[in-house]
């Protein structure tokens, strides 16, 4: 069942990026892109600080996380390995370069954008590359959740 419902988020996520071509729907109000804005600064913050426990109160225990060069991660758990493994490797650093936000009614919004990942050597920022991403956040009561991501369209 969750393998068809990531099908069914990946058809919606290409259908929206079509859509939004031929479309004019606009993005989400301004007070939900502040809001997806000041969440994916936070998550980015606990990232680049290697602080995993605040890291992984913004994953929903089923997320799933799509990479055109790493693969597939099912779990919140499996998520958190990785970054355990990242953060025992120097850490990384992102930087939000870009991003849209759109309301999915009855759920909770999803994010795209392009970012940037640093490597800290000796003092400095070393650049690790760019890609594009999605990310789908729900809403349940005032808490938000990331429940899916999509990482593609790599560049070193």
């Amino acid at each position: 069942m969750k393998r068809y419902t990531t099908i069914l988020l990946l058809l919606l996520a290409g259908t929206t990026l079509t859509a939004s071509a031929q479309s004019t729907k606009k993005a989400a109000s301004k007070s939900l892109y502040s809001k997806i804005i000041a969440l994916d600064k936070e998550v980015f913050d606990a990232y680049n600080k290697c602080d995993l426990d605040k890291f992984e109160d913004y994953y929903d225990s089923d997320v799933e996380f799509f990479n055109d060069r790493t693969g597939y991660t099912e779990s919140r758990h499996d998520l958190m390995k990785s970054m355990k493994s990242v953060c025992e490797n120097g850490g990384m650093m992102r930087q939000l370069v870009s991003a849209k936000v759109y309301q999915l009614d009855f759920y909770g919004a999803m994010e795209m954008g392009e970012h940037r990942f640093y490597k800290m050597v000796n003092g400095k920022k070393e650049p690790q590359g760019s890609a594009s991403f999605i990310t789908i956040w729900k809403q349940k009561d005032d808490k938000w959740k990331i429940t899916r991501v999509i990482s593609y369209n790599h560049k070193d």
